[in-house]
């Protein structure tokens, strides 16, 4: 068996259209380091393509794949760099000599397709246990200060089906829809996976070794508690989850603090005083100086600080703007609304500054016959994407085959009130299929769904929770921990479903009094009146009606 590597990075190119990567160098460096490292990745061969032209990118990622290799081999490939999709959806990754019009168009044939990584190279290798890393993205978005991996506006896509397969496990720095961002040190996720490994972290399970999922689930929650806005995605097929990647030291005095540290620190990246009283005991056991445990405690924090950096940035801007703008304009709103979205912070991040600190703002109107004033007091208190909420409320496409009316279920996605909201979705399926509240689905009324009604409730719900939740978002859950969407019952992949989305607790399913209505509800956790209908006949509709 042998371990190989390439590692491919594009921090510079000839087309002046096309902005550098400053930090892709030291991803690249980082990476090869700890996979080489005898005692972490001890990869037998890893080796580096940087800045490297198209023509040369081809044929050492399909040489990675295609020569020599054996069955048992684990062979890894990163990428590092911009990502690009064209009007088709399809995925490409740009080299150095990429060419772009003047339209700011990408010449296809002169960057590496997603199809010709997957058809040509992993397709056609003799390895089983292949596992692909993007640190580039997949949207239009960028932060000012921070280079965004991006150069057309995104189309969303299932990256899955054109990199997934069987024992692949595809890693990504963010979703179809998302950016990923890279700072002076180098990519945002990467810096987390390299941390992972190095350090040992990872290990969750603490047996010694880090799993693609381990791996992927603690960059993940790092990225996030840094850089709420960003979502890191995996895409795994069967065994995909459980390929082995590094080593982790196991009885490592700090290392194991750290990971109680982990464990302890709440979501504010406070400590209760349980935590804390858990964290000094462990110190006294593990017998580490109270500089030792400082030190980890202050490593561990790091990224709450930065979010919470971020945060105090966006309130004392909101704080001068209200001096000198009492009544904050459509201008202002916009312009806070990009400031926000360069200290990657979500609506909900910023709506307590805003309750705080914006009163209901009053605006003065003329007639209609022009004669006099009229007072009317407009609330924009919420967050600053109340106007661009309200306008991609009117832009909603609320289709139907039924004849359905899904402005409640619009209007209560949009306002967060996720329960309400859940109960909704229930309401307008059953009567979808000419039914009562207080009915049941049977197979055949769910296999036979309306798509357009089913693509509408998906939608509604996949855009107002940022991806977090939708019947989309739970099938591509189902299928990556290795269920199929033909209607058939699969226990195994079902029960780590519900691991996945927060539905099963420790081999317990939870009740529906007991879900949890709120964005810190795992990844796919809504809707879920998925305990009320059969859900493996309703992702076999989702992928005949192309969700």
């Amino acid at each position: 068996m042998a371990k190989v590597a390439l590692l491919i990075g594009v921090s510079q190119y000839k087309s002046n259209l096309i902005k550098p990567l400053a930090g892709v160098v030291k991803d690249i460096e980082a990476m090869q380091r700890v996979l080489q490292h005898s005692n972490i990745g001890y990869f037998d061969e890893v080796k580096q393509l940087i800045d490297c032209d198209c023509r040369t990118t081809h044929l050492e990622i399909e040489r990675l794949f295609t020569e020599q290799r054996q069955t048992d081999d684990l062979v890894l490939l990163y990428l590092s760099g911009h990502g690009f999709r064209d009007e088709n959806g399809y995925l490409y990754f740009v080299t150095h000599d990429t060419e772009m019009n003047l339209q700011r168009q990408v010449f296809t044939g002169t960057a590496v397709s997603a199809r010709f990584i997957q058809e040509q190279c992993m397709n056609r290798s003799q390895s089983k246990r292949q596992v692909l890393i993007l640190d580039c993205c997949f949207s239009g978005a960028f932060a000012e200060g921070m280079s965004a991996k991006d150069l057309v506006p995104a189309i969303d896509i299932d990256i899955a089906a054109q990199l997934g397969g069987e024992g692949r496990a595809v890693l990504t720095s963010s979703t179809a829809t998302q950016v990923s961002f890279e700072d002076q040190g180098g990519g945002v996720y990467t810096q987390y996976l390299i941390e992972g490994i190095e350090k040992g972290t990872a290990d969750t399970d603490n047996n010694g070794v880090i799993t693609v999922a381990e791996l992927h689930d603690y960059a993940k929650r790092k990225v996030q508690e840094a850089r709420p806005a960003m979502k890191p995605e995996i895409y795994a097929v069967q065994e995909g989850y459980t390929i082995r990647l590094a080593k982790a030291p196991v009885g490592d005095p700090k290392l194991e603090y750290r990971k109680e540290v982990e464990r302890c620190v709440r979501k504010d990246g406070s400590f209760s005083a349980v935590g804390r009283g858990i964290l000094s005991r462990r110190q006294r056991e593990l017998k580490l100086t109270p500089e030792e445990a400082a030190a980890i405690k202050e490593e561990v924090l790091k990224p709450f600080r930065e979010y919470q950096q971020s945060l105090q940035e966006y309130e004392q801007v909101l704080v001068e703007m209200l001096q000198e703008e009492p009544v904050l304009s459509d201008e202002t709103w916009e312009e806070l609304k990009r400031f926000q979205q360069i200290l990657k912070l979500r609506d909900e991040d910023v709506a307590p500054i805003h309750e705080r600190l914006t009163p209901p703002a009053t605006e003065r109107v003329e007639t209609r016959h022009g004669a006099s004033l009229q007072s009317l007091s407009v609330n924009k208190s919420a967050y600053p994407s109340s106007i661009e909420a309200s306008r991609g409320a009117e832009e909603d496409d609320l289709s139907s085959e039924k004849g359905i009316d899904y402005t409640k279920l619009r209007d209560l996605l949009a306002a967060k009130n996720w329960k309400e909201a859940d109960h909704e979705t229930y309401l307008v399926m059953i009567q979808a299929v000419g039914k009562e509240d207080g009915d049941w689905f049977t197979e055949n009324e769910l296999l036979n769904f309306p798509c357009t009604d089913l693509r509408t409730i998906d939608r509604l719900w996949v855009k107002y929770s940022n991806g977090h939740f939708g019947f989309s978002v739970q099938k591509e859950i189902y299928l990556s921990v290795g269920g199929k969407a033909d209607g058939k019952y699969y226990k195994e992949a079902w029960e780590k479903f519900g691991d996945r989305v927060g539905w099963r607790v420790n081999s317990s399913w939870k009740n529906y009094t007991e879900v949890t209505f709120d964005t810190t509800a795992p990844k796919g956790h809504l809707p879920a009146g998925g305990q009320n209908w059969v859900i493996e006949s309703l992702f076999s509709r989702i992928e005949t009606c192309k969700l």
